[in-house]
């Protein structure tokens, strides 16, 4: 009895199946318009989208649940991921990144090691380039042009022909357009952070807050940074009043906020 009972049950055990473990790759569900072009490399991935004529060209990535459409174009090595989205005539070339819920469209352009991320929107003619950040729901719109290594976050709203660059931080809920400029050392956090002013023949310069409390100037892409009385060229005589008090109260402003 006990010998038969072992040859039943050996085989019971022996039959159980073993548990396996199975890589269940789900299909990719990317989706390409007949008329669209993807070339030269372009990988399109996930549940990414290439609609319309859009164009994807080069090494470039469109991946997550992304959408090129329309008129737009992907070039380089640019990244487009998340649920961001490149619509209308813009063009994200070079190193860019469009990543978040960020949209870009218009005529718009972001280049170099730009980046635009969260929920922020850059659109009209505006250009975003160099290693700038917008992020956020920041908008870039109009002609602005935001570079080097400036970051926009926030709400903030940056039109008209304005520059951010150098190294400014611009947050808050600001608008700035017109032909403002506000460069290295900045930090914009409200409206009473920065003014312009024009001169004479016409130009506009911006007066802003430097992070260390310092006043800086602002007159192009070019030309901008914090004002050393006596060693600074100011463009009219007439700012060196200005300025001298916009240093008294910043600098006062500095010092209080670090007592609290």
């Amino acid at each position: 009895m006990t010998g038969r009972k072992h040859r039943l049950t050996r085989p019971l055990s022996i039959g159980r199946p073993a548990k396996t473990v199975r890589d269940e790759i789900a299909p990719a569900r990317t989706r390409i318009s007949s008329a669209a072009r993807v070339m030269a490399g372009a990988q399109v991935r996930d549940e990414a989208t290439v609609g319309r004529e859009a164009v994807a060209l080069g090494a470039v990535t469109i991946a997550d649940h992304a959408v090129l459409t329309e008129h737009a174009m992907l070039g380089g090595t640019a990244i487009v991921r998340g649920r961001g989205v490149l619509s209308g005539w813009c063009a994200v070339i070079e190193q860019a990144t469009v990543d978040g819920d960020a949209w870009v469209f218009g005529r718009a352009v972001i280049r170099g090691q730009a980046s635009i991320v969260g929920r922020a929107q850059v659109f009209g003619d505006a250009t975003v380039s160099g290693g700038a950040v917008v992020d956020g729901n920041a908008w870039i719109h109009g002609c602005a042009l935001v570079t080097d290594e400036a970051w926009v976050s926030g709400r903030s709203q940056i039109g008209g022909h304005a520059v951010v660059c150098g190294s400014a931080a611009i947050t808050g809920s600001l608008r700035i357009g017109g032909r403002t400029v506000i460069g290295d050392g900045a930090e914009i956090t409200c409206a009473a952070d920065y003014e312009t002013h024009k001169l004479s023949w016409g130009e506009a310069v911006t007066l802003y807050r430097c992070d260390d409390g310092r006043v800086g100037i602002g007159r192009n892409d070019k030309m901008h940074g914090p004002i050393t009385l006596g060693l600074t060229h100011l463009p009219d005589t007439r700012l060196s009043a200005r300025v001298s008090e916009l240093m008294e109260l910043w600098s006062t402003g500095t010092e209080s906020l670090a007592d609290d």
